[in-house]
């Protein structure tokens, strides 16, 4: 029998959702947001009752087991023990069908913001209304994206580190350096500006996210192959740092629904 998406998560919500220790089971991703194709993974969260996450590991493997012949079973190290996450992959499926799996327990509460497009979970299984939505909270909203600002600004600041390379003459150094200090915060700035919900996502589903003309434009800057190339970009990614700086601190003075989150202190 052919192992499909359908069947895969069949089998996860009724040998894994059967468990009096599972709370949730919901879909995010391309489920969500309903841009499903061929090429889509799984992406799968669980919520389990505290102190529970390794069993319901132990009880997802055997659910994978029993669908067929496991060829991937990756966990991710260093995440803490409230929030593990594992990708699996079925011999004979596309290489595409990677099941993304996370989870999580009691002590990590899940919150959806209403206003946020990007992250839409589908609901599988529920015992306990665990999946909630609210609200943004403007003003801790505001701070974060201030702080990542700033530090966007802090790592800019340093493009000296690739600007001397690429008068080394050295390829690869002025690359990373170009790519760290250049590249990335500017990345972040225009992530607070397009995307201010998912800020910290930098280049995933970028093409997506961002307007078609800044699109172009980073890839233009990512698609460098001489030195030259690489001092040339700098130079173009000057003006729209600053620009984009600019228009994210105007975005991060103004008011939210009648609710200045204008920082005194800033």
């Amino acid at each position: 029998m052919t192992i499909t998406r359908e069947r895969i998560l069949k089998g996860i919500v009724s040998g894994l959702g059967s468990e009096d220790y599972i709370l949730a089971i919901w879909l995010e991703g391309s489920d969500g947001t309903k841009s499903l194709d061929e090429y889509s993974d799984i992406d799968l969260v669980c919520y389990t009752k505290e102190g529970r996450i390794d069993d319901a590991f132990t009880r997802l493997d055997d659910c994978f087991g029993r669908l067929g012949k496991v060829d991937i079973a990756y966990e991710q190290p260093g995440r803490p023990t409230n929030n593990r996450y594992k990708v699996y992959h079925l011999q004979g499926t596309s290489d595409n069908l990677l099941v993304d799996v996370t989870i999580q327990s009691e002590s990590l509460p899940v919150s959806f913001i209403n206003e946020d497009k990007t992250v839409i979970p589908v609901i599988l299984v529920d015992k306990a209304g665990i999946v909630k939505y609210q609200n943004v909270d403007h003003v801790s909203q505001r701070s974060q994206l201030h702080t990542q600002l700033v530090q966007a600004q802090g790592i800019y600041s340093q493009r000296s580190r690739a600007v001397k390379y690429t008068k080394r003459g050295l390829f690869l150094e002025s690359l990373i350096y170009y790519q760290k200090y250049v590249l990335n915060p500017l990345v972040d700035v225009l992530r607070i500006i397009y995307t201010p919900f998912q800020a910290d996502c930098f280049l995933v589903h970028a093409s997506r996210d961002f307007p078609a003309k800044v699109v172009l434009t980073l890839e233009n800057l990512y698609g460098v192959k001489t030195v030259q190339d690489i001092a040339e970009r700098i130079i173009l990614a000057d003006e729209l740092f600053r620009n984009a700086v600019a228009e994210a601190n105007v975005m991060l003075s103004q008011s939210y629904g009648g609710e200045s989150i204008i920082d005194s202190n800033t």
